[in-house]
């Protein structure tokens, strides 16, 4: 090689050093920040995830106690809620039997229900309601009905 190219080959020997050089620098920057903001908010979501914990835990060591306590209470308020079931059940049953024997003494007496027939429409183009005769004299008898002091008890 003469010394008239040597310079040459030495600055072109250079440039093609600059293109392979690689500055990591700069993309291990960007990697690097990317890493510490996902730590920051790893540690935010483990500070969030203790709270929610330690709320957990005073919320179990405050409310199951007090839970345990009103068991019972709960138990009885039941009791009381299924009697009064019961008791509406009886009183329904006694309803029936009721409207059942007013029915009945309605027809032996030929009565008929007075706002029915008020507001039926029919009934204003009859003459007159023919009373019914029972030849039965039969004797009232009231039925069992429920008594209030079965079911509860005064207090």
């Amino acid at each position: 090689m003469s010394s008239h190219t040597e310079p040459i080959v030495e600055e072109l020997a250079k440039d093609y050093t600059n293109y392979l050089k690689v500055d990591l620098s700069t993309h291990m920057k960007i990697f690097y920040d990317t890493i510490e903001d996902v730590m920051m908010r790893l540690e935010e979501f483990q500070s969030i995830i203790e709270m929610v914990q330690a709320e957990n835990s005073q919320c179990i060591d405050q409310h199951i106690p007090k839970l345990q306590d009103m068991q019972q209470e709960i138990t009885n308020l039941n009791k009381r809620v299924d009697a009064l079931e019961h008791v509406i059940a009886m009183i329904n049953v006694n309803l029936t039997t009721l409207e059942a024997a007013v029915d009945n003494a309605e027809a032996e007496l030929g009565i008929s229900d007075r706002l029915f027939g008020m507001l039926n429409r029919l009934s204003f183009f009859k003459k007159t309601q023919e009373p019914v005769v029972s030849n039965k004299s039969s004797v009232y008898e009231p039925p069992t009905i429920y008594r209030t002091n079965d079911y509860f008890k005064s207090e």
